[in-house]
């Protein structure tokens, strides 16, 4: 009987233990170009990474800019967004607009693909959170 006590309460232990190891985890991805900075962070928690980006258009000619589409790429993943409309201080926000089961390493090289009227690539390398 003691025997039998002892294992369920180590048993017990044991899935209290796993059932609280969740992994959580954010990377932020920064980039420059002549005309754009980009940023993308990823969160990853219980399994699902999300990913979410910032850019911001560093010219003076933001009543002309037109973005057409904005891709994110690299050996894992890619998505894209259409025909986005930055804010009048010249910046887009998407907030985890990507989904994936696999984590991003922060060794990845992003590249951050802007076509309109001022195209551009931009490549996000890992820096540390601020």
């Amino acid at each position: 009987m003691k025997k039998t006590m002892m294992f369920y309460f180590f048993s017990c232990i044991l899935l209290i233990l796993v059932a609280c190891n969740t992994e959580t985890s954010s990377t932020m991805f920064k980039g420059e170009g002549e005309k754009w900075i980009g940023e993308l962070t990823t969160s990853y928690d219980n399994g699902v990474e999300k990913q979410s980006l910032k850019i911001h258009y560093k010219g003076d000619r933001l009543e002309d800019i037109q973005v057409k589409t904005v891709e994110v790429s690299n050996d894992f993943f890619g998505w894209k967004v259409y025909d986005i409309q930055l804010d009048e201080e010249g910046n887009y926000y998407v907030k985890e607009d990507f989904e994936t089961e696999n984590k991003t390493p922060s060794s990845s090289k992003i590249y951050l693909i802007i076509e309109g009227v001022e195209s551009e690539t931009v490549l996000l390398s890992y820096g540390p959170q601020e």
